[in-house]
């Protein structure tokens, strides 16, 4: 009994595991887990204003690169959409860290930095500290595995 029980399970286990094999590439956009919104929600363009990271509100938004982006006001929103590239994170909002070793990683909206006029994302304060202990370097190196390790991914 106990072996026709298994042998009924394991169809929909190779069926699980050819369906996790075939999962589709990381979205060129970081998308939040519960929110599905670029930058978790957070209001890009308060980093760029006044370095104070803040939510945005759902009924201002905007669509760039197939996210939905949301916003605190109405101006914030018209000086994205006039340069979205520019404002807009690098690496599609991943981790900047984890790009420059090759890999795609969520972020903490806390862990920010603004170089060279580029607006870059880390997973948490401790791996923003070793992405900045040479910034130039790991940006060189995300640069290259950038955006093709979205496929790998």
């Amino acid at each position: 009994m106990m072996m026709l029980r298994l042998i009924a399970i394991i169809p929909a286990l190779i069926l699980a595991l050819a369906s996790i094999a075939r999962a589709e590439p990381a979205p060129d956009i970081n998308l939040g887990y519960f929110n599905k919104l670029a930058m978790n929600g957070y209001d890009v363009m308060t980093y760029w204003n006044d370095g104070d990271p803040k939510k945005g509100d759902p009924d201002i938004q905007a669509a760039y690169k197939g996210a939905t982006w949301v916003f605190i006001s109405d101006e914030n929103r018209a000086a994205f959409m006039a340069d979205p590239a520019h404002f807009a994170p690098q690496y599609g909002g991943y981790c900047a860290y984890a790009a420059s070793q090759n890999a795609v990683a969520d972020v903490d909206p806390f862990a920010w930095r603004i170089w060279n006029d580029k607006l870059y994302l880390n997973y948490s304060p401790k791996v923003r500290r070793e992405w900045a202990s040479d910034i130039d370097d790991n940006i060189s190196k995300a640069e290259g595995f950038w955006p093709a390790l979205l496929e790998n991914q």
